[in-house]
């Protein structure tokens, strides 16, 4: 009785997934669907499995994440050994590195800052005051999680809504206040947002830079890992984090203009902020104090560790061959546990219960995504694949690449992005190299699609923290975000033609 209590607190859809991964992982190896080799298709029965149980959040999709090691091996795909090694797969540390680097950010207040400081040089314009906070939003998330950039920003967004909103609700208040007691002899209140959407396009620009911005670095989004894993692992080509910043960057840069200018003309958020908002900001400053050791020391490792990056391909590997982006990450997580705040008191920027707040299940997802394209080609099912996609080889390329940006963005919508991306990688390698177009581009535009989800609140994490706030409701985000979506595609499909080539080589 109480298991099936139980079961029934399950949504459906876990109640659902719960049920078919299993029972479409056992159905494909009793009867498999095609004819490929035994190895192929018990690969292809644990994609199924694990795919299902990822989209449906049957269980936490980090336990999800552990199934390869134990398929795989049981049905013979590839041993436990090949199984357990993707995990260690140097971009996996590259994001552990990075993940280090915004737990310290946020441990000495640093990230709170910088905001503070970007949002305060923009003026107090209700566009330029969006434009700055989306500004914030888009850098923090190019170098810590989206979801830490979106929880940061709303605070900040809150304290800025209702100062506007107590500042025009006293402006009503006192123009109307010689009739209304003439009439009532008191003053009517309201609690509702500025009328001009000024709270709406606020809470909405925060969401949308959020993952707007994360798209620009490998480690500001997990798909974009994803795609630089399976690339190295699949195609034996190197993205560095110099490399997909050239790509994605200019993406992230007119897709942030491109953003304020719909929400501006749509939502319109003119109202006159002198005085209230620059009020609320100065006051968040304030609080902040001066600026303290741990933050000044957190921000050189920050800026070593972002040099580093930058200048790695022309400036440290030619003197240090093997240097990469994961071995600059990693020493600068090192060095966050190494510089100290206070000696005397054994204080450093870090220290190791700090890490409890690193998102192992990510590193998790990630390493299983490598771990499935691995087994896709000792398989020999990303060949399979790729015979069975050999009838749209005379397709175009450029609707290959829009059919993919639509099924990738809208699927986003309803899944996990990390999860969809790391699910289509393997699949679009097998679909390029069949149908003539370079699986690279198709890599890229499944993982730049990946965070192009904007209608839903359960679509990405900043979405879900913005809709949480009360000033956003799903109607009025399925509104904009949908416009979002099709610039996005667009913005994709151009960017892949007009630039990848140039940026990657590819």
């Amino acid at each position: 009785m109480v298991a099936r209590r139980r079961l029934h607190e399950f949504a459906t859809p876990q109640q659902i997934g719960f049920v078919l991964g299993p029972a479409l992982f056992a159905g494909v190896l009793v009867r498999p669907p095609f004819d490929i080799s035994p190895s192929a298709n018990a690969a292809l029965a644990g994609t199924l499995w694990i795919a299902v149980w990822w989209v449906t959040e049957a269980i936490p999709i980090p336990a999800t994440s552990l199934l390869p090691v134990v398929l795989f091996p049981l049905t013979g795909v590839v041993d436990v050994q090949s199984a357990t090694a993707p995990y260690a797969d140097p971009v996996v540390f590259l994001l552990l590195g990075g993940f280090l680097l915004a737990v310290g950010i946020e441990r000495w207040g640093l990230h709170r800052r910088m905001a503070l400081t970007v949002v305060s040089l923009v003026g107090s314009r209700g566009d330029r005051l969006l434009l700055g906070l989306m500004a914030a939003t888009a850098g923090l998330s190019m170098w810590i999680s989206n979801s830490a950039a979106a929880m940061l920003m709303v605070p900040i967004g809150t304290a800025i809504i209702v100062s506007v909103g107590t500042a025009t609700e006293h402006e009503r208040d006192r123009s109307a206040d010689d009739a209304a007691s003439s009439v009532t002899g008191v003053h009517s209140e309201s609690d509702e947002r500025p009328s001009n959407g000024f709270a709406l396009a606020l809470m909405l620009g925060i969401a949308y830079s959020a993952s707007i911005g994360g798209a620009a670095t490998l480690i500001g989004s997990p798909p974009n890992a994803v795609f630089a894993g399976v690339a190295e692992s699949r195609l034996n080509v190197q993205i560095s984090f110099l490399d997909w910043l050239v790509f994605a960057g200019p993406l992230s840069v007119v897709l942030l203009i491109v953003t304020w200018l719909l929400l501006v003309t749509l939502l319109r958020p003119d109202i006159s902020l002198e005085g209230s908002a620059e009020t609320a900001i100065q006051a968040q400053r304030d609080a902040l104090g001066p600026v303290s050791r741990g933050e000044r020391r957190v921000l050189a490792v920050f800026l070593l560790v972002a040099i580093g990056w930058i200048s790695r391909p022309f400036v440290l590997q030619p003197r240090f061959p093997a240097i990469t982006d994961t071995t600059v990450a990693i020493v600068g997580g090192v060095l966050l546990f190494v510089v100290p705040v206070d000696y005397k008191n054994r204080e450093f920027l870090l220290d190791w219960r700090d890490a409890t707040r690193v998102p192992w299940g990510v590193l998790l997802l990630l390493g299983s995504g490598f771990s499935l394209a691995n087994a896709f080609r000792e398989s020999g099912l990303d060949a399979a694949v790729a015979e069975r996609f050999a009838g749209i080889a005379g397709v175009p390329a450029v609707v290959l690449v829009l059919a993919i940006a639509v099924v990738v963005v809208f699927l986003t919508e309803v899944t996990s992005n990390t999860a969809t991306a790391t699910v289509f990688m393997p699949i679009v390698v097998s679909l390029g190299l069949t149908a003539g177009t370079p699986p690279l581009t198709l890599m890229a535009v499944v993982s730049l699609s990946a965070s192009m989800a904007f209608m839903l609140p359960v679509a990405t994490p900043p979405n879900a923290i913005v809709f949480g706030s009360g000033y956003v409701t799903i109607p009025e985000m399925s509104r904009i975000g949908l416009w979002l979506n099709l610039l996005g595609i667009v913005a994709i499909v151009v960017l892949t033609y007009a630039w990848l080539p140039i940026a990657l080589g590819a």
